[in-house]
C-alpha cells in the first residue's frame, strides 16, 4: 500500500473523535458518494468495525481511551455523511481543535488507515467508492497528525 493510500483513509478515523450532532438520513440520495459507500448500514457497519479494531489495539488505542466508543462511532457516521453527499450536516470542531493535545504521530495515522480500509473491505465497499472517501479525508492530516 501507498502511503498516500494509508494517509487518506486514517483521515477518516480521527475525525471520529470530532464533536457533532445529528442523525444520518436512513436512505441515502441517489447517485451521492454516501450511495455508492452503501448508505447508513454499510457506513455504520465499517465505521463500527474500524473504531472496534482501533480501540484494543495498543499501538493506536491511546486517543480512544477517554472517550465513549459508541459516540465517536455515531459522529463519525454523520461526518461521513456530511463529506459524502448524505444529507447530513457536520456542526462539530474543526478537526484541528479535535485532535489537538493527543499527539498523534504517523505511525498511529497509517494504522488507522489500514484499518478503516480493511472495514471498508470486508463490508464490500466499492474499490472506486472507498477510494473516492479516502481521497475526501486526505487534507484532514495536516490538522490530525501533530507530532
Amino acid at each position: 500500500m501507498t502511503p498516500r493510500r494509508a494517509a487518506l483513509g486514517a483521515l477518516l478515523l480521527f475525525a471520529a473523535v470530532a464533536v457533532f450532532a445529528g442523525t444520518p438520513p436512513v436512505a441515502a440520495p441517489a447517485g451521492s458518494l454516501y450511495a455508492r459507500l452503501g448508505g447508513t448500514p454499510k457506513v455504520t457497519a465499517f465505521v463500527n468495525q474500524t473504531i472496534e479494531r482501533v480501540a484494543v489495539d495498543p499501538h493506536m488505542n491511546q486517543s480512544f481511551d477517554t472517550v465513549n466508543l459508541q459516540h465517536v462511532k455515531d459522529l463519525l457516521v454523520e461526518r461521513i455523511c456530511s463529506l459524502t453527499g448524505g444529507g447530513c450536516t457536520y456542526t462539530g470542531d474543526t478537526m484541528h481543535d479535535v485532535h489537538a493535545g493527543h499527539h498523534i504521530s504517523n505511525a498511529e495515522f497509517f494504522g488507522l488507515v489500514e484499518e478503516l480500509r480493511s472495514a471498508m473491505r470486508s463490508q464490500g465497499v466499492p474499490l472506486s467508492a472507498r477510494n473516492e472517501l479516502l481521497e475526501i479525508l486526505a487534507p484532514m492530516k495536516r490538522d490530525v497528525v501533530q507530532l
